[in-house]
């Protein structure tokens, strides 16, 4: 270590500039192995991280070992060991012998990562006004167990008011388990969460130290989901987190589900919780009841970097069987090159295709990847729709007179292959028309994104959604 001082006081300010950077692109010729590696089979990613590590090889060096590799194959590893002895432990869900899903979901993933059910009640819960008071009122109401998993719970109002809820109801005896993403939830810190351990409630975290460059839970293998189950009788799912935001100010959906569908989602959790915590909850069911009464058929998919990406196919074939109608909500809109192909596609068949994204959005770079989309696909008859109010937030999708899906995941590459997911798809005609009456409200405060605005567009805008573009493979 002193040699290397003296070596570099020794050095002029432009050597020591000399140096850094051929230690700069030492690194970034060191990380093409592993850019082609983990990057086979998607060319377009590959050249994309290329191009960032030799335009910017210390910035790239850095990027791509702190959060570039998907596939960290030891936590891989571990995560798969963990799911297969969960699954020995624990009965999974029962699936019904026949579903309007048949034809959407391959056979191989059902039982393990999809689980469609029949005779279910669900409820649309449209933004916070509604969403929130219906699961407090469930969290309120428990007697037996609370399974609680967000990506994001704010230290805010919303978040106490949910987590003193929790406290009353483990001080009356309720088995209460808390999961939260160690990311997205960086304000569930210990002051936060003492009330909770006091009065007996179980926490933990989904792969905490996100930010350790060389070793492995990193900003790529994050826990994306949103569940909340109540006495294994009620659950909740969709798009909103605890915190103000997504309680008053952002447009979002969640859904309430009654029946069998409840332990597949219970399921999950449980997964989830034995991979964060080793414990296996003996004592709370994952084996789906009999059709009750609902009149629903539900199919809950979880996706995740550990499996195959359940989410993205069930969309892809969605859309490409769609015959009439196709519509689309997500705050992120990033499509891989098979969707892309399939909406247009569908476009070209004469099937109607909109999709609805926020003008305003919390992410910028990804607005601007988003737009660099846009000619083609109105190119191809897609129509595309800027929600010109609040924050849009949920992740929707609505095909022809029957179909629709409400989850966790937005259209982009971080959900469908890098986050743990999971997503609701439902035969229901009453919500199919609950949600096409939320998508005209959406498009009735939205302006229609036309051919010729992107033609007139400031030569700047068409520059920065270019470069936004070239960067879409890491988003």
């Amino acid at each position: 270590m002193d040699l290397l001082r003296r070596f570099l006081e020794n050095m002029t300010g432009p050597e020591l500039f000399t140096a850094m950077f051929m230690v700069a692109e030492i690194l970034a010729l060191c990380s093409v192995p592993s850019v082609l590696l983990r990057r086979r089979g998607r060319p377009t990613a590959a050249l994309a991280w290329l191009l960032a590590l030799f335009a910017l090889p210390a910035l790239g060096g850095l990027l791509w070992w702190a959060f570039g590799r998907t596939h960290l194959e030891r936590k891989r590893r571990r995560r798969v060991k963990m799911s297969a002895e969960f699954n020995r432990r624990k009965d999974g869900p029962m699936s019904a012998p026949s579903t309007a899903f048949d034809r959407l979901i391959p056979r191989r993933a059902v039982g393990s990562s999809v689980f469609p059910t029949s005779g279910n009640e669900v409820a649309l819960l449209i933004d916070g006004a509604q969403a929130y008071p219906e699961m407090e009122k469930a969290v309120a109401g428990a007697r037996e167990s609370i399974n609680v998993l967000f990506y994001i719970w704010q230290n805010d109002a919303t978040g106490l008011r949910l987590r003193d809820l929790l406290v009353e109801r483990a001080k009356a005896g309720v088995q209460v388990r808390v999961l939260v993403d160690a990311f997205g939830s960086d304000k569930f810190d210990r002051e936060f969460e003492a009330p909770l351990l006091e009065a007996g409630a179980k926490i933990a975290q989904f792969f905490p130290t996100p930010f350790d460059a060389l070793g492995a839970p990193r900003f790529n293998f994050r826990n994306h989901r949103k569940i909340l189950v109540v006495d294994s009788s009620v659950a909740f799912t969709g798009g909103m987190n605890i915190g103000n935001e997504y309680a008053h100010d952002w447009r979002d959906l969640m859904v309430r589900l009654r029946g069998p569908a409840v332990a597949s989602l219970q399921y999950i959790f449980l997964d989830d919780w034995y991979f964060a915590t080793g414990e296996s909850v003996e004592d709370q069911p994952t084996q789906s009841a009999p059709a009750g009464p609902g009149d629903t058929d539900v199919a809950v998919v979880a996706s995740g970097p550990d499996t195959e990406h359940w989410i993205h196919d069930a969309y892809f074939t969605a859309v490409s069987r769609a015959e009439r109608r196709i519509w689309i909500a997500t705050p992120y809109f990033i499509p891989t090159a098979a969707l892309m192909t399939a909406l247009r596609t569908a476009a070209g068949r004469g099937v109607e295709v909109g999709i609805v994204v926020p003008e305003v959005t919390d992410v910028w770079l990804v607005k601007w990847a988003a737009r660099s989309y846009y000619k083609d696909l109105l190119d191809a008859g897609v129509r595309v729709y800027e929600y010109q109010g609040r924050m849009l937030h949920a992740k929707a999708l609505l095909v022809d007179d029957e179909h629709i899906s409400v989850g966790t995941a937005n259209l982009d590459t971080r959900s469908f292959r890098l986050s743990f997911e999971v997503g609701c798809f439902f035969a229901s005609k009453p919500l199919h028309a609950q949600l096409t009456r939320w998508f005209e409200e959406l498009m009735s405060h939205s302006i229609a994104v036309s051919s010729e605005e992107l033609h007139r567009a400031p030569v700047t805008r068409k520059l920065l959604e270019s470069m936004a573009h070239l960067l879409s493979p890491l988003l």
